[in-house]
C-alpha cells in the first residue's frame, strides 16, 4: 500500500523495474499503473523469480 502511486512507480522505474501492461476489463493501465473501480489505482511487476507483486494507493 502506497501514497503516492505515481512517485512510488517513477522510483521504481528509475532503478530498472519494469512494470507489468494490461487491457483487461476493470484493469487498463497507462504508464504500469491501472484504475480499479471501487478500489483505486494499481501498479504490477515481477520479482527476480518470476513472482508478480503489486502496489496500490486506495481511494
Amino acid at each position: 500500500m502506497v501514497d503516492d502511486i505515481d512517485a512510488e512507480v517513477a522510483a521504481l522505474k528509475s532503478r530498472g523495474v519494469t512494470f507489468e501492461e494490461y487491457d483487461l476489463p476493470g484493469c487498463r493501465t497507462a504508464d504500469g499503473v491501472c484504475r480499479v473501480e471501487g478500489v483505486g489505482r494499481a501498479g504490477y511487476f515481477k520479482d527476480s523469480e518470476g513472482n508478480l507483486l503489486g502496489l496500490v494507493q486506495f481511494g
